[in-house]
């Protein structure tokens, strides 16, 4: 009898423990099914930017093509320190992306049309070769400027970039107003050019 007693009083104990680790069990799973269903109902390629509304950060690149495009291009390469008071659209890309090449004729076509309007589209390759980004950059007829970032990466590392392409839009104060992951249409290009050229 005795025996029987003191199971009586551990097993109520036992059943409280369980009913506690149920009940946190349950909250925890709702609350992950809540996030699960936020992140599903979101686009990834519209994750927000801690550079927004902040400075574009500086950065040093060396040179693949375009120094005509500056009155005076320095010979080891260029930054933004190089487009002081003009708005900037900057593409990080590289040769080896398939998602670039979608985005690789727009983006010369926006060039051609902005070109004389004071704004600067400046392509910076990372993980890449000069020769492989060259030919890229030949075989998609591109004619802005390009620079093919550090081998450690630093300047795609500073700006965050987890994937090519993104770019980021930056007004004439160097202030980043909209950054975008994934290609840009033409659309967008637009878009964005009106806002920075205001």
């Amino acid at each position: 009898m005795a025996e029987t007693n003191e199971a009586k009083v551990v097993l109520p104990g036992l059943g409280k423990k369980a009913k506690i680790v149920v009940g946190v069990f349950v909250v925890a799973a709702i609350l992950f099914l809540l996030v699960l269903w936020r992140g599903l109902g979101s686009d990834p390629t519209k994750v927000p930017s801690a550079f927004l509304g902040q400075p574009a950060l500086s950065f040093e690149v060396k040179w693949l093509q375009g120094q005509q495009h500056l009155k005076t291009p320095r010979p080891e390469g260029f930054g933004l320190a190089d487009f002081k008071g003009r708005p900037v659209i900057l593409n990080f890309w590289a040769s080896w992306c398939y998602s670039c090449r979608a985005e690789a004729s727009d983006f010369e076509a926006f060039w051609q049309r902005y070109k004389d309007k004071g704004l600067v589209v400046a392509g910076i390759a990372i993980q890449d070769t000069p020769d492989a980004a060259l030919q890229f950059a030949h075989s998609f007829g591109k004619t802005y400027m390009l620079g093919l970032d550090a081998e450690d990466g630093k300047s795609a590392i500073d700006y965050g970039v987890t994937g090519v392409p993104e770019t980021f839009f930056i007004n004439k104060d160097g202030i980043v107003i909209h950054k975008e992951a994934g290609p840009v249409s033409k659309e967008l290009l637009a878009q964005y050019a009106d806002e920075l050229l205001k």
